[in-house]
């Protein structure tokens, strides 16, 4: 029995993003693969498994959240808006600081429930009164 050989493929060439219509340069260091726009964030749906590009859905990915691995490191939340496929990527040290600020914001202020009661009980806990 052959083992079935995994095929990644690099892909490090600039290419336009189909959200904001910048050009995305290749990147100087860290991943082999660019997998979002530094510029706004979003992604475009390309793999089935890391790194395949073998995905036919080719919609676009939004990013939706932030996630802070055991080990530190941050990686963007997307999802996908034609099919609703949802994967992370590593954040880029070239990534726009002001958008991650502002993705991470955007999660604080949208709670699923309303702020003020939950800042109210918030208050309460802290002063000692009952949830």
């Amino acid at each position: 029995m052959s083992r079935r050989q995994k095929t990644v493929h690099i892909d490090s060439n600039p290419f336009i993003c189909e959200n904001c219509g910048l050009t995305v340069p290749s990147l100087e260091s860290g991943t082999h693969n660019r997998n979002h726009c530094p510029h706004c964030l979003f992604s475009k749906h390309m793999d089935m498994k890391i790194g395949d590009r073998r995905s036919g859905c080719r919609g676009v990915m939004e990013p939706i959240g932030l996630w802070v691995k055991e080990n530190k490191e941050c990686s963007v939340i997307h999802r996908c808006r034609k099919c609703g496929f949802i994967r992370t990527n590593r954040i880029a040290s070239d990534d726009n600081e002001v958008v991650l600020f502002t993705l991470a914001a955007r999660l604080i202020t949208q709670l699923p429930f309303p702020a003020n009661i939950a800042l109210e009980k918030i208050e309460r806990q802290q002063m000692g009164g009952e949830i």
